[in-house]
C-alpha cells in the first residue's frame, strides 16, 4: 500500500471543506491508497495527475510509484480547483 501525503495548499482548502465533506473525502483517500489508478487521468498542463470526483467537490493527486507516495496536490470545489 502507498503512503498518502497532502500538499500545503490542500490542507488549507480542506479547511474550508464543510465537516460532512471532509468525512466522505477521508473515506475517499483510503480508497486512493489501495488503489491509486481510481482517479481520472488529466490531459494537457495537468499530464501525470489524477482527479476523483466526489459530488462537488474535486480531489487532484499525483502517484509516485518509485517512493510509494501518493500525494494529494489540491481538494475543493469543482470550479475553482483547476486554477
Amino acid at each position: 500500500m502507498l503512503r498518502l501525503k497532502l500538499t500545503t495548499r490542500a490542507k488549507k482548502e480542506l479547511k474550508n471543506i464543510s465537516y460532512r465533506h471532509r468525512l466522505a473525502l477521508s473515506n475517499i483517500f483510503e480508497d486512493i491508497k489501495e488503489n491509486p489508478d481510481i482517479g481520472k487521468p488529466l490531459t494537457r498542463e495537468l499530464t501525470g495527475k489524477y482527479s476523483y470526483k466526489i459530488g462537488v467537490y474535486r480531489i487532484v493527486y499525483k502517484v509516485n510509484k518509485k517512493d510509494k507516495i501518493i500525494l494529494i496536490l489540491t481538494a475543493g470545489h469543482r470550479s475553482t480547483i483547476y486554477k
